[in-house]
């Protein structure tokens, strides 16, 4: 079993039919621009990032301009619909092999992925979705890759908390205690699986949802 130092939380992706409008509308509430993301033709998505000090807010949709795909979508984009709002959080470590039996009863396929100069593994699970309905965090691999955080514009914003509000509660804070310390994650019970990134800027307080 992995050592809880050797996973970190690594980023948070908020969803979204439009990129540009969510993008707009995020950068009102933050007070800074977003940096730039690309295109991840394997899922035929794009995104848009924005640096939270070591971890990073990622905004990720479907582009209409993409071949279409035969295969699920990461992040169950495949069935999103409605407003724009956080779907998963993502943890990084360096064997994702080693950590899976700890999240995934049944692990999903790792897939080598690229953009631009990035390269990492990730896992993506047959049908999109990721455990426990989605509350369970998503696990990335950088390998050599110099982590994204590195590259975006630091406006001295930082996360300060994550929740994650899931009818798994009991169950997601037993695979978190085994495999993560970090204490900006506090996970509590709801009957429903939700997300709230709380974050400090220059301007004051921000949540997001």
């Amino acid at each position: 079993m992995k050592t809880k130092l050797e996973i970190n939380f690594d980023h948070f992706a908020i969803a979204t039919v439009d990129l540009d409008d969510t993008v707009k509308n995020l950068e009102k509430k933050l007070k800074y621009p977003f940096s730039n993301g690309g295109e991840h033709k394997i899922f035929g998505t794009h995104n848009r990032l924005f640096r939270l000090d070591d971890v990073y807010l990622e905004v990720i949709a479907i582009n209409p301009l993409a071949t279409p795909l035969q295969q699920p979508r990461w992040f169950n984009l495949d069935n999103f619909s409605g407003e724009p709002r956080i779907v998963t959080w993502i943890a990084n470590t360096t064997n994702i092999l080693s950590l899976l039996p700890n999240i995934w009863d049944k692990p999903g396929e790792i897939q080598r992925l690229s953009r631009d100069n990035l390269e990492w593994d990730f896992t993506v699970p047959d049908k999109g979705k990721m455990p426990l309905e989605g509350a369970a965090p998503a696990l990335i691999n950088w390998g050599s890759t110099r982590h994204p955080t590195l590259s975006l514009s630091d406006n001295g914003c930082r996360l300060d908390r994550f929740v994650i509000n899931t009818p798994f509660a009991e169950d997601l804070s037993s695979i978190i205690k085994k495999i993560l310390f970090d204490e900006r994650i506090r996970v509590k019970f709801s009957q429903q699986i939700s997300f709230e990134a709380h974050i400090e800027t220059p301007s004051g307080k921000v949540i997001l949802k």
